[in-house]
């Protein structure tokens, strides 16, 4: 009875979802199950059985381009894999920087002053950010910055994190760990696999097995360019959005002994 109720409900979820996708593109009906079929890249026999809830073979790519092709919002996407794979999606909304779901979250970013915060997706790729913060590391106003690949890969991570070494044992630990709750085919194991090109990055990787969930109160000296390379004290403080699990709300705070406005990088031009 229970398979029932849920194959009937996933029945009527898909068939509701390609009715107010086809109102939203203005079609006058709903999206006709040939796009869907289409941007499955499966065949037609097999969506007409996924849609009835009969039983077919699937994985999370073909779930996540069908959620695409519908248009499904956070919660939609979340209910399509939990009924179907018993698990949240892997990836959600958070990559559309023009989510107005996270502006809210902008909100928090630009209240914080003087003081840098970001927003980053699982694969770390930067999906908000306040002024502070481009302020301090411009690189993450590029359309693909990624904390992990600018950290890993780019050199100017090696003048600004003072003992990067000990950064980037931390940050392959957390990719360690991100690889084993997602597997390889993802963003982040794609940026592990250019990193390791580097003999150094490579040798930390075979050195070691640790794994670490967090940095979240993790002590690091950073050096900022436009305050003449000098080294600031900073803490990263990490937090979860209850709707949006799959992201991450940084900031960088200090404490007291530290003048902010000697940091805060808001000379014209910078």
């Amino acid at each position: 009875m229970a398979d029932l109720i849920a194959a009937s409900n996933l029945t009527r979820y898909l068939k509701a979802w390609r009715a107010a996708r086809g109102a939203e593109l203005g079609l006058g009906r709903a999206l006709p199950q040939r796009d869907v079929v289409q941007a499955s890249g499966m065949s037609d026999k097999w969506y007409r059985n996924f849609e009835a809830g009969l039983p077919v073979k699937y994985d999370a790519a073909v779930l996540q381009r069908i959620a695409d092709c519908l248009g499904l919002d956070h919660a939609e996407r979340m209910t399509l894999f939990l009924m179907t794979m018993g698990v949240p999606s892997p990836h959600g909304v958070t990559s559309n920087r023009d989510d107005p779901e996270l502006l809210p979250i902008s909100w928090i970013l630009d209240q914080q002053g003087t003081r840098p915060a970001y927003v980053s997706d699982e694969d770390w790729g930067i999906i908000a950010f306040n002024q502070a913060m481009g302020n301090w590391f411009p690189w993450v106003a590029d359309s693909d910055a990624n904390l992990m690949r600018w950290t890993l890969l780019h050199p100017d991570a090696r003048i600004q994190l003072e003992s990067w070494e000990k950064h980037c044992r931390v940050y392959l630990g957390m990719i360690r760990m991100e690889i084993a709750r997602r597997g390889t085919d993802t963003a982040i194991a794609r940026i592990l696999l250019a990193a390791l090109e580097d003999p150094l990055i490579s040798a930390f990787w075979e050195e070691e097995t640790t794994v670490i969930s967090n940095r979240d109160g993790h002590h690091f000296r950073v050096r900022v360019p436009f305050n003449d390379n000098k080294p600031a004290d900073v803490i990263s403080q990490v937090t979860t959005p209850a709707k949006f699990p799959s992201l991450r709300l940084v900031f960088l705070t200090w404490g007291d002994g530290i003048d902010s406005l000697d940091i805060l990088g808001t000379t014209e031009g910078q």
